[in-house]
């Protein structure tokens, strides 16, 4: 995960430009206007974070009745946190709604995910928890709200049980919006965006950017032979160096 919170901004930022000025977005007007409300909330140097992008896409599933193509809501948030000293990320969450239909306010959800980066020297200590991972459902934020959930659409997924927590890898924006589009081709806008030089040129960045130390660090882990008798989950994801 980019630990330098000014580096992961300049990346977010890099990534809303990109929706807001390349060609393929067209398609995707309700995306490309949140992208640039998104723009204008980013600090100019580098700082916290909190944006949220509404949009639709036509997706199908292959629960719908003849495969039909249903225009559905996708809405995904970034939050981060700035440390103490000015210059780390304490805390960074990205949610990801999925729509059964286009309103919020009258359609059941899907999916809710967050994906949350909560280094050990931020989090409570005594609860054991992976560094990176990703949380089912978790409760709405003022944004959600803002766009119309509702706390009812939720109450299946039981919002107030937070485990189990699913170690992964990190994410970013344009890795989040990337796996939308290679998952709903199904509609128009999406393989043009995916075959898109910039776009291309976008994702391969966060990719090195937010991949590459997770990857790299594990691999070094598990490649050293002082950690033979260590285990990668709790000492290394979980950072439980006691264990």
């Amino acid at each position: 995960m980019v630990e330098n919170i000014a580096e992961l901004c300049q990346l977010e930022r890099d990534t809303l430009n990109c929706i807001v000025q390349q060609g393929a977005f067209a398609r995707l007007g309700e995306l490309q206007n949140a992208a640039k409300r998104a723009l204008a909330l980013l600090p100019k140097q580098g700082g916290p974070m909190n944006f949220n992008l509404g949009f639709k896409l036509n997706i199908r599933l292959r629960a719908d009745v003849k495969e039909k193509r249903i225009e559905r809501r996708i809405d995904i948030g970034a939050r981060v946190d700035q440390a103490t000293n000015k210059r780390n990320i304490s805390n960074a969450s990205y949610s990801l709604i999925l729509c059964k239909g286009a309103e919020p306010a009258r359609s059941p959800l899907i999916r809710k995910f967050h994906f949350d980066y909560e280094p050990i020297g931020y989090r409570n200590s005594n609860e054991p928890k992976p560094s990176v991972h990703l949380q089912i459902c978790g409760k709405l934020s003022p944004a959600h709200r803002d766009a119309g959930y509702l706390d009812r659409h939720l109450s299946s997924w039981y919002p107030g049980f937070e485990k189990p927590r699913i170690p992964l890898p990190p994410v970013s924006l344009a890795l989040l919006l990337n796996w939308i589009f290679v998952e709903f081709q199904s509609d128009p806008a999406s393989h043009p965006i995916l075959m898109a030089d910039r776009w291309r040129n976008i994702v391969a960045e966060a990719e090195r950017k937010v991949l590459l130390p997770y990857y790299r660090d594990a691999v070094k882990f598990l490649g050293a032979a002082t950690n033979d008798k260590k285990r990668f989950l709790q000492n290394r994801l979980y950072e439980m160096s006691s264990d």
